[in-house]
């Protein structure tokens, strides 16, 4: 097997790229990990925020029938007094309260459905990205690394090879002899 190279030094700014692609990534699953754990956490916020909305207007609603009910007591004269008001707010109170449930059962549902449309979507790809990562990427890596340093030494050895990049490396000091 033969290779034309021309440019050991474009082989190491691969490696470096390719290296710091990893790196990127592995920032960018982590970040996304962290998005994910902030919309379970905003999930979480909003059935608390929607349950409270409910508890206030089911007492909206026991006050507004009170109100009803006082007002609905015939007068000294023997006259029904005009509840159109007391009756209105019956009415939007009950509305928000039917309103506030809705939320509730929304958040609930997206609560149950996140986990899974996180799972289908994102995991399988996610874990596959990761694997790779971890194993693949810094296996291929070092069988460049190992490239490199072949073709580094091939073009210190042959006499025609003239790097462009820089000047060979000077031979290793010998080693020094123990006492």
């Amino acid at each position: 097997m033969s290779a034309d190279v021309r440019s050991i030094a474009a082989l190491r700014d691969w490696y470096a790229a390719l290296a710091g692609y990893g790196e990127s990534l592995a920032e960018s699953l982590a970040g996304v990990e962290l998005e994910l754990r902030r919309g379970f956490d905003w999930l979480d916020e909003q059935l608390g925020r929607w349950q409270k909305a409910v508890r206030d207007c089911e007492d909206e609603v026991v006050q507004a029938k009170a109100e009803l009910s006082a007002r609905k007591f015939t007068g000294w004269d023997g006259r029904e007094p005009d509840t159109t008001v007391q009756e209105r707010a019956l009415r939007r109170a009950k509305a928000r309260l039917e309103y506030a449930e809705d939320q509730v059962r929304v958040v609930r549902s997206w609560i149950g459905r996140l986990p899974k449309l996180i799972d289908e979507m994102y995991r399988g790809p996610a874990n596959r990205l990761g694997g790779f990562l971890e194993a693949d990427l810094p296996r291929g890596l070092a069988a460049l690394g190992r490239q490199v340093e072949t073709l580094e030494t091939y073009a210190g050895l042959r006499t025609d090879f003239a790097p462009a990049a820089a000047p060979p490396a000077p031979p290793p000091p010998p080693p020094e002899a123990a006492p």
